[in-house]
C-alpha cells in the first residue's frame, strides 16, 4: 500500500495557498506525496485563479472585518475560508489520482463522501467538481497540474454564514443582498446544519483524515515538511502577499470596452473586448470561475486575440482549443459570446 504524509497547517492565507504551489513543486520533483488539511486563520475571501478581485469582492467589507483576500492557484469562484471550514489538498503522481485532473476530482470527492457518511450524512458527487447533500452543495473542489503530477483541492463546510459571505461579495443592492442570502441558504449546506449539533473541528478532521485514507486507498503517516519544501513555501509566501498577485493580475480593462457575461455548464464567464476601429481588437480580458487546462491558457488566448482581426477571431479560437480544455465551455459557446459582445 502506497504512503502518503499528513500535515494540518493552520495560518494565513499566504502561507497556506504557498503551500499549495509548494506542495505540487515538490512531488513533482520527487518527494513523497501528500494529503495536507488547512484552517485559514483570519478568514480570507479566496477568489479563483481566473477572476478579478473587483468584480467579485466587497473589498472595504473584507477589510472592515479584519479579513484577508487572496487569490487561489486554482480556477473556481469566490469562497470564505475560515475557523469554521476545512480545507483539504492532495499532491500525488496522477497515476495515484485517476489520470486526470477530472479523475482526481472525483478521488477528492470520495473522500469527503466518506467522511459525510461517518457522521451519518448521505452525500454525493455532482459533476463538475462539487459534493452536494439533499441536491444542497457542501464541499467545492478543484484542481491543477504540473505535467503527470496533480493537486486538488477542496473544502468541507463545518458552519457557515450566509450573510458574511453575501455581504463580501462586490454588490450594491442590499435588496439584492437579502434575495443572495436567502438563496445561498438554499442552495449551501454545512456539517452542523445537517447533525442539528455542533462538532469540534478536531473530531471532523480525524474522521476525513480516516476517510481519505480509504478514498485514496492509502496509509497516512504524521509527516512535516521536507527543508526544501519550507525553502519554497518562505518564497511563495511573497508571491501570495503581493498585490500584484492579488489585484492585478486579472485587472479589468479601461477605456471604451464591450462588456458580457455569460453562465454555462462549466462556469461563469465575464468577457470584456477593447477594439481600435471597427476591424481589430486591441486587447481582452476573460475573466470567470471557470476551470481551465493547463491554467495558464487564457492568457494565451488573450495574447493570441491582442492587435488581431475581428474577421480572423473564430479561426484563431478554434486553433486555441486545440490544445487546451475547459469543462464545460465549447469552442462554439466561447465564439458565440464573443460574437454577442461585438455587436454591442
Amino acid at each position: 500500500m502506497d504512503s502518503f504524509r499528513f500535515i494540518v497547517e493552520r495560518g494565513p492565507q499566504d502561507l497556506i495557498l504557498a503551500g499549495e504551489e509548494a506542495l505540487l513543486e515538490s512531488v513533482s520533483n520527487g518527494a513523497p506525496p501528500i494529503l495536507r488539511f488547512v484552517i485559514f486563520d483570519p478568514a480570507a475571501v479566496l477568489i479563483g485563479y481566473h477572476q478579478a478581485v473587483e468584480q467579485e469582492v466587497n473589498i472595504d467589507e473584507v477589510k472592515k472585518r479584519g479579513w484577508d483576500i487572496g487569490r487561489r492557484p486554482t480556477g473556481g469562484g469566490a469562497i470564505i475560508m475560515g475557523k469554521d471550514q476545512l480545507g483539504w489538498e492532495i499532491y500525488a503522481d496522477g497515476s495515484l489520482l485517476g489520470g486526470s485532473p477530472e479523475n482526481a476530482i472525483k478521488k477528492g470527492a470520495e473522500g469527503v463522501i466518506k467522511t459525510l457518511q461517518k457522521l451519518a450524512i448521505d452525500a454525493n458527487f455532482r459533476p463538475k467538481n462539487d459534493v452536494e447533500v439533499k441536491g444542497k452543495k457542501i464541499s467545492g473542489i478543484g484542481a491543477f497540474s504540473i505535467g503527470k503530477y496533480i493537486a486538488v483541492t477542496g473544502t468541507i463546510l463545518l458552519d457557515f454564514d450566509a450573510e458574511a459571505l453575501v455581504s463580501t461579495l462586490r454588490l450594491t443592492s442590499e435588496k439584492l443582498k437579502d434575495k443572495l442570502a436567502k438563496d445561498f441558504k438554499e442552495r449551501l449546506t454545512w456539517v452542523s446544519k445537517e447533525l442539528g449539533r455542533s462538532i469540534e473541528m478536531s473530531e471532523l478532521i480525524s474522521i476525513a483524515k480516516d476517510s481519505f485514507s480509504e478514498a485514496l486507498g492509502v496509509k497516512l503517516v504524521e509527516g512535516q515538511y521536507t527543508e526544501e519544501e519550507k525553502k519554497l513555501i518562505s518564497q511563495f509566501r511573497l508571491k501570495y502577499s503581493s498585490p500584484d498577485w492579488i489585484y492585478n493580475l486579472r485587472k479589468p480593462l479601461s477605456g471604451d470596452v464591450k462588456f458580457i457575461e455569460r453562465k454555462f455548464p462549466g462556469g461563469l464567464v465575464r468577457l470584456q473586448v477593447k477594439l481600435a476601429g471597427e476591424s481589430i481588437i486591441e486587447s481582452v480580458l476573460l475573466t470567470g470561475d471557470f476551470f481551465v487546462e493547463p491554467r495558464r491558457a487564457i492568457y494565451d488566448l488573450e495574447s493570441r486575440l491582442k492587435w488581431s482581426r475581428v474577421d480572423e477571431l473564430e479561426e484563431n479560437i478554434r486553433e486555441w482549443y486545440k490544445g487546451v480544455k475547459i469543462i464545460g465551455i465549447s469552442e462554439n459557446d466561447l465564439i458565440s459570446l464573443f460574437n454577442e459582445v461585438l455587436k454591442k
